[in-house]
């Protein structure tokens, strides 16, 4: 975060602040999300891990094919903050986070919107957070059928 705040101040952008609301808990979230599963990957060795949780690695599959859809190949108007936000605090959830990570992630996903739609006013706020619904709710489906979370 310090490097893309410095980035942005050496590029003379004056909405530094607003950049950082708008990416930092998304990259907390991704990051912390990402460390407890490295960290049961290693606790319950690779495979354990892979198999309990494959319906979430595939519902992150399509979740980053949207994003390469969004920021590669530039063929889909869907905001990844909004796509990806609801579906990190449901992870964050069902992985039996403290109740303060889940409550970065919901309030991070109300700012996100807010920005979106109330500030940028770009076409992607709608589409994004329509994704972003569907994911989630994926997610939540597939544990609340008995995905095992060691």
């Amino acid at each position: 975060m310090v490097l893309c705040a410095s980035a942005l101040v050496l590029k003379g952008r004056g909405d530094v602040g607003r950049a950082l609301l708008y990416n930092a808990p998304i990259a907390f979230l991704f990051l912390v999300i990402l460390a407890s599963l490295a960290i049961r990957a290693i606790r319950l060795g690779p495979s354990a891990c892979l198999r309990a949780h494959v319906w979430a690695i595939v519902i992150w599959a399509a979740g980053f094919i949207v994003l390469y859809l969004r920021l590669v190949s530039k063929t889909l108007e869907v905001s990844g903050h909004l796509a990806w936000l609801p579906l990190l605090t449901a992870q964050a959830w069902m992985l039996g986070f403290p109740a303060w990570v889940v409550g970065v992630g919901i309030a991070a996903t109300a700012s996100t919107a807010y920005l979106k739609f109330a500030v940028f006013q770009g076409p992607s706020g709608g589409p994004g957070i329509l994704v972003g619904l569907v994911l989630m709710t994926a997610l939540l489906v597939i544990g609340a059928r008995g995905e095992e979370q060691p």
